[in-house]
């Protein structure tokens, strides 16, 4: 079970080795994605700080080096291309933490809990489609910085004109190679 902290601007400001008001620029910008307590104080989750770092080249400290893992989740309602996925994703990325889905409903659970770095997205699911579960993500700010790789089967350019629209990092058609999923996801993660 993934614990999640929460920081104030003074832990950021030491954490980061910058003052306090550096700090608070940053959430006033919006660098940093942030929520205010019942009693006025501004809080950041430990990931969305990790991000935040990582996208600006900053040491990981050792006591957010479980958030700085590497997350991925693979939603697709065929149990059989969820598993190449996995094998794939594994053999490139051995270190990473890899979660599945098989619905749009599942993907949300999970895109909570895990708070995953990347999302490899089928668009056809029952319920909630992958579209659907694509906005919500970029429509929310605590998830800005997951990347999402939408894959799909049908309709290939105007699914790829949706998924982008949607949100989407990046889009792979199906049936796809071994090689160009690994592509797709060393870009998002480079």
């Amino acid at each position: 079970m993934i614990i999640k902290k929460v920081l104030g601007t003074h832990d950021i400001a030491r954490i980061c080795h910058v003052t306090p008001p550096a700090v608070i620029n940053w959430l006033d910008s919006g660098k940093i994605p942030s929520f205010t307590t019942g009693g006025g104080h501004r809080r950041v989750w430990d990931r969305d700080l990790v991000v935040f770092m990582k996208e600006h080249n900053m040491p990981i400290p050792p006591e957010l080096a479980s958030e700085a893992k590497l997350r991925i989740l693979i939603v697709d309602d065929e149990a059989q291309n969820r598993k190449l996925i996995n094998r794939i994703v594994r053999k490139q990325y051995p270190e990473a933490e890899i979660e599945e889905a098989a619905d749009g409903f599942e993907a949300g659970h999970k895109i909570n809990t895990l708070l995953p770095t990347l999302v490899v997205l089928d668009i056809q699911l029952p319920g909630v489609d992958g579209l659907k579960v694509c906005r919500t993500i970029r429509g929310d700010q605590r998830f800005s910085g997951i990347k999402i790789l939408v894959i799909t089967g049908h309709n290939l350019e105007e699914a790829r004109k949706q998924a982008l629209e949607a949100g989407a990092n990046d889009f792979l058609g199906k049936p796809f190679s071994i090689e160009e999923l690994a592509d797709s996801i060393g870009r998002l993660l480079k």
